[in-house]
């Protein structure tokens, strides 16, 4: 198993991952669930560490992946700009998480308040999202570029 394969198994994570947080995060406050609440805290923190295992893996599969035909600099370049971007902003959200949780423990901070703060910035971020998986898409998904989605 190489880089790129690791790439690929990680890079899924935290993509699918924030959709999953969100969902849950929407579950917990409208069903006013405490324990739905904490558990997307925890979920939000894994994130992050599934974020940093996609993103360490990346260089070592652009380099496989740059050997193919076809395959140019701009492309991998613009996905691992936009990747550094969804990066950086599931850290972002994972330390909020990580603080809220501490917090909470010293009975400092209203759960419901940081889990809103929490689902606001995971909507925005799950645009970064889909856009770092759109770049990655377009790398060997030529299809994707074309916009053409033919059924055999």
């Amino acid at each position: 198993m190489n880089s790129a394969h690791l790439h690929l198994m990680f890079t899924h994570l935290p993509v699918v991952g924030l959709g999953f947080a969100i969902v849950v995060s929407l579950f917990a406050h409208f069903w006013k669930s405490d324990d739905l609440k904490m558990f997307s805290l925890w979920a939000y923190i894994i994130l992050g560490g599934s974020a940093i295992l996609a993103y360490v893996t990346g260089d070592g599969s652009a380099e496989i992946i740059k050997t193919y035909p076809g395959i140019t600099e701009e492309l991998t370049e613009t996905h691992e700009e936009i990747a550094a971007w969804f990066l950086t902003g599931i850290m972002a959200l994972s330390a909020i998480a990580a603080i809220g949780l501490f917090y909470l423990k010293k009975g400092k901070v209203n759960l419901r308040k940081i889990n809103l703060v929490l689902l606001m910035l995971a909507f925005l971020l799950s645009l970064v999202a889909i856009q770092t998986a759109a770049t990655s898409g377009k790398i060997r998904h030529t299809e994707i570029e074309q916009g053409i989605y033919r059924v055999p």
